[in-house]
């Protein structure tokens, strides 16, 4: 495919086999993350990838965090939030947790804009090599709890949780977008 094609096909897309995307893939996803432009070479990303048993490790601790804001709604209320974190984990084989870890040598802002650059680049390949993505955050990415667990340094910044997997079945979700035109003011 070229690199428009690619660009315009990429689709967010939960519903996937439970089938394992061998390593050697996921490897080559985080090298074209790698690859990210980001000021004064910085590289302000890191990976996490959470395969098999730590998926349901990862749900363990994420209704463990979320227990622990749960005071004040229903037993009922709270036990759907608390299930629905521990499930997340298990929506996809593999998820890849991408953040930025700001070195204060340029913006805070251009180097979580870097590491959006690099989730792009991983979900862009994805799309090229046939697999489904969807990039997801939620409350509990922004939880100091999550950091620890994941080994992440406290002022990290979790952008994107990317569940990673093969298509359940093949989707051609038509998309619209507002022409560039439409938002494009050019000064000569």
């Amino acid at each position: 495919m070229k690199i428009m094609e690619v660009i315009k096909s990429r689709r967010s897309i939960g519903a996937v086999e439970e089938k394992d995307v061998p390593d050697e893939v996921i490897h080559t996803l985080l090298e074209a993350a790698t690859w990210a432009p980001n000021h004064k070479k910085t590289e302000p990303w890191k990976f996490r990838v959470v395969k098999g048993e730590g998926r349901i490790k990862l749900g363990n601790e994420m209704a463990r965090i979320t227990e622990m804001k749960t005071k004040g709604l229903s037993e009922e209320d709270a036990q759907k939030m608390i299930e629905k974190a521990r499930k997340g984990p298990l929506r996809a084989p593999v998820i890849i947790i991408m953040a930025v870890s700001p070195t204060g040598k340029v913006p805070e802002i251009e180097e979580i804009i870097a590491a959006g650059c690099a989730m792009q680049n991983v979900l862009l390949l994805a799309t090229e090599k046939g697999l489904a993505t969807i990039a997801r955050t939620g409350d509990i990415a922004y939880e100091p709890e999550l950091n620890k667990y994941l080994q992440l340094d406290e002022n990290d910044k979790i952008v994107g949780l990317v569940y990673v997997g093969y298509p359940k079945q093949d989707f051609d979700i038509k998309a619209q977008r507002i022409p560039a035109e439409e938002k494009t003011i050019w000064f000569r």
